[in-house]
């Protein structure tokens, strides 16, 4: 079944901007939306432009008719909010990531199997065209055997919120490794089909966001002037895994380099450079939109040669298709493979791990 042709009635738990922002998308697709946020502002706003039934508590809006909850909270009430919904019988969505903690997002993993509802994390990057050509090459073993993948998402001055939540360990669990660095993590672990970790070499940093004299042109998020700030902004892991392959992974808020979203993947048959560099408004005052996969062989024949191959993909709203992905599996309650709760946890395992071994 699709989603686009029945009628839901979505509730969304915090109207901030990804809560309006999932709310804009719902609308455009044809559904309904009831929102819940403790601020009575936010509710009012809300209400005022989508012309939408709010609610201060989430447990009041669990007692309405609705066929779905997106959580769009600070991370560290995840927790509470999801498991309710869970046990409401409500299908859920979460922001990336999980949760604050470990011990948190593994609880809401227990929940989602014990009441075996749909549970997917907004991990969207998956959801880009090129990502989803690259893991079908690497499917059909068009790269032989990955040795090695080389993650990297900087951004040149990207301090979220800097002194609100967003730098606060105990609301959103980490830095930079946590917000952007789950994103890369996502994706390293996709490409290489989930493989256990063996060892781990990290360092975690923290230059940027606390100074005084942070300079920048762009923010997401009002600045807090670092108020709230003991989190990293920068982080650097090595990673070995059970089964031989290796990754570097190089995540940043905040450094004096270009802003890059890109992992190079080295295999026995072929390699590929995935660049999705997307910086946005809020970050960027120039913004760079970047859609590339390009294969790499070396083949012989009458002459050895190097073959690079362009990949063109077609442009698409991963958001919008990640939701989507979401709303079909609420209408069908089948539980989809595409960002479900387990591979959510073992990201924040990886996340937990480079921490410990970074001795944040």
């Amino acid at each position: 079944m699709n989603a686009n042709r029945h009628q839901l009635t979505i509730g969304i738990v915090g109207l901030g901007t990804h809560g309006t922002n999932h709310t804009q998308a719902l609308r455009e697709l044809g559904h309904d939306v009831l929102g819940a946020d403790a601020d009575p502002t936010i509710r009012a706003e809300f209400a005022d432009r989508f012309g939408a039934e709010t609610f201060e508590h989430p447990s009041d809006l669990f007692e309405e008719s609705i066929d779905a909850v997106i959580i769009s909270t600070p991370t560290k009430f995840h927790e509470p909010v999801a498991t309710k919904a869970l046990e409401a019988g409500h299908a859920v969505l979460l922001e990336k990531p999980l949760a604050h903690t470990i011990e948190s997002a593994e609880r809401i993993a227990d929940v989602a199997e014990r009441t075996d509802q749909v549970c997917m994390v907004g991990f969207h990057h998956r959801f880009r065209n090129p990502c989803i050509v690259l893991k079908d090459y690497i499917e059909q073993g068009y790269l032989g055997e990955i040795s090695h993948v080389q993650a990297t998402f900087l951004r040149r001055r990207g301090v979220p919120g800097r002194g609100t939540w967003y730098t606060s360990k105990e609301i959103a669990g980490g830095g930079a490794l946590m917000d952007v660095g789950s994103h890369a993590l996502d994706l390293l672990l996709y490409f290489c089909d989930w493989p256990e970790i063996e060892d781990v070499l990290a360092q975690a940093f923290s230059e940027f966001g606390p100074r005084e004299d942070y300079s920048y042109l762009e923010m997401w998020g009002e600045d807090g002037d670092a108020r709230m700030y003991d989190v990293e902004d920068s982080a650097n892991a090595f990673l070995e895994f059970e089964n031989g392959c290796t990754a570097n992974i190089e995540v940043a808020w905040a450094t004096n380099a270009e802003s890059l979203h890109s992992y190079r993947i080295r295999g026995t048959e072929a390699g590929a450079v995935l660049d999705i560099t997307n910086t946005l408004d809020e970050v960027d005052p120039h913004v760079d939109q970047r859609n590339d996969l390009t294969l790499y062989e070396v083949r012989g024949g009458a002459i050895d040669h190097y073959v690079d191959s362009e990949v063109v993909c077609r442009r698409n709203d991963p958001y919008r298709d990640e939701l989507t992905t979401f709303l079909d599996a609420v209408v069908s309650d089948d539980r989809p493979e595409q960002n479900n709760v387990h591979q959510a946890l073992a990201v924040q395992r990886a996340v937990e791990r480079i921490y410990r071994e970074a001795g944040w």
